[in-house]
């Protein structure tokens, strides 16, 4: 199973650390793909990206976008969209060389908190071509989650794990978006929330876990868990309210449903988990 990572700011930082940062990033080969390089295919996210200095893009001319999860939560992008490497995840598409995925920050959107990241889907034979683009970022910070060893729904069709997050003093809040791609457009499985508390007195974590279980038709089935551990610590933490020892889990299979062409669950429990995580502790 997939395990989230406890705390999404530090994960973040880890990815970059682990980037190089050097200009010449952008024009490495996509791999398997030698006349291909990454700053390529983002001319096809942003038409005037120009290099400005030794690890900076600048652009204004973004292609049109809508968000993964409906026409509300899409906003504009900034006037000025500034790339450098660290701003670039990729994910390869296991079985299918010809096709490959960009998480791109194209930065803070005036009036929002969150950042802007775009996922893009490129088929790169015979030459590099914008197949779909959808926003999915949530939050302050926005990243792939185990993108090298994705589960797979279908030949050739990984589930894509998109968190985003941030965390406030003693909080870690996550929002995962559950994608897949279908006909070379992104389809939207669900979306939940998170949230995971290290206090004096008590520590509570939500860790989520995915399983694929063989189905009838195109797609297996999607498991989706959430275990729930409150733990007390019992200090004597002054007015910091101890909570009593819980273990619970949350749910849902998703299975696709022809007639609605995706993939749907008769389980409310992911939504009443994000609801009690919406009050106040």
């Amino acid at each position: 199973p997939l395990m989230k990572a406890r705390a999404l700011w530090l994960a973040f930082l880890i990815i970059c650390a682990a980037r190089p940062s050097a200009a010449d990033d952008f024009a490495a080969p996509v791999s398997g793909h030698a006349g291909v390089t990454d700053f390529d295919l983002l001319k096809l996210l942003v038409a005037d990206l120009k290099a400005t200095g030794k690890d900076e893009a600048v652009g204004h001319k973004v292609v049109p976008f809508q968000h993964i999860e409906g026409k509300d939560s899409t906003g504009e992008p900034s006037q000025e969209i500034k790339l450098r490497p660290l701003d670039v995840a990729t994910m390869k598409i296991p079985g299918d060389d010809s096709r490959i995925v960009l998480l791109v920050d194209i930065g803070q959107q005036e009036g929002f908190v969150a950042e802007a990241n775009l996922l893009a889907l490129f088929s790169l034979t015979p030459t590099p071509k914008l197949l779909d683009v959808v926003e999915v970022g949530q939050d302050r910070t926005t990243v792939f989650v185990e993108k090298s060893r994705p589960l797979m729904l279908a030949p050739k069709t990984p589930l894509i794990l998109v968190e985003s997050g941030h965390n406030d003093s003693d909080e870690d809040f996550t929002s995962t978006e559950m994608i897949f791609v279908r006909d070379d457009r992104f389809q939207l499985i669900d979306a939940f929330s998170t949230l995971d508390v290290q206090l004096c007195a008590y520590k509570h974590t939500q860790t989520p876990s995915y399983a694929v279980v063989p189905d009838a038709g195109p797609y297996a089935a999607l498991h989706v868990s959430v275990l729930q551990r409150v733990s007390p610590s019992h200090e004597n933490c002054g007015q910091d309210r101890a909570r009593p020892r819980r273990v619970a889990t949350y749910q849902a299979i998703y299975r696709w449903d022809d007639r609605r062409q995706a993939f749907v669950t008769l389980s409310r429990q992911l939504k009443d988990l994000g609801k009690e995580n919406a009050k106040p502790l």
